[in-house]
């Protein structure tokens, strides 16, 4: 195949479906995965709770939640649901999985670091997140049984997660910013070839939420300035 033919492709050709089945999986998930969803709701709101407690022991319970919700999301929706659909999404599947490792890895290493002054911002920002971006999907399909819930949906996992960039240690957090950035770029051509403009809010909350990550960072919140 010449160049000439490969430029008269557009993304549109590459999705081989539409809006009506890829919101539909949203359902699906919610309907097969019950009374998960009604678990990720309660463990969404436990983590600020968790990571804001002084005790090393509850915050790296925190971290093991936003874990698990990284690995359940990748494997459940993208893996499960969407990468028999669209090929690339199982193996942005196994790398939510393989995030969801190290993040529990890094609890058991230890604690992260207390946010101290700046604890009710993440409190009132993380509750902002995990309750209205899974209406992202309901007022795209007309369907409240579509909720993106965080832990489940991998578009709201990746933008709460966020909030927490600033708590890794080092390099890490660097790592860390690596695949919810490639999987915004990836979600949102998606979307926008999907025409699903409602949906398009999720990438762009992850760019949001990563700049309130950091500036919820504790050695930023400790810093004289």
């Amino acid at each position: 195949m010449s160049g000439a033919d490969w430029l008269s492709y557009s993304l549109q050709d590459f999705v081989m479906f539409g809006p009506q089945v890829f919101l539909r999986l949203f359902v699906r998930i919610n309907q097969d995965f019950w009374p998960w969803p009604l678990l990720a709701v309660l463990a969404s709101f436990a983590v600020p709770l968790l990571l804001l407690d002084n005790r090393p022991a509850t915050r790296r319970i925190a971290l093991g939640l936003i874990a698990a919700a990284w690995m359940t999301s990748g494997y459940g929706f993208l893996v499960g649901y969407f990468g028999p659909i669209n090929w690339p999404a199982a193996g942005f599947g196994w790398a939510f999985v393989a995030q969801g490792v190290v993040l529990g890895l890094i609890a058991l290493a230890g604690a992260p670091r207390s946010l101290q002054a700046r604890n009710r911002v993440l409190a009132v920002v993380w509750a902002l997140a995990v309750v209205g971006l899974p209406w992202l999907t309901v007022a795209e399909s007309g369907n409240w049984r579509a909720l993106a819930l965080f832990g489940l949906a991998p578009g709201s996992t990746a933008a709460a997660s966020m909030l927490i960039v600033g708590l890794l240690p080092g390099i890490w957090r660097w790592l860390y910013l690596a695949l919810p950035l490639a999987w915004g770029l990836f979600s949102a051509a998606t979307f926008w070839t999907l025409q699903t403009w409602w949906l398009l809010g999720l990438p762009v909350a992850t760019l949001i939420l990563v700049g309130l990550g950091f500036w919820l960072s504790p050695s930023r919140a400790q810093s004289p300035g």
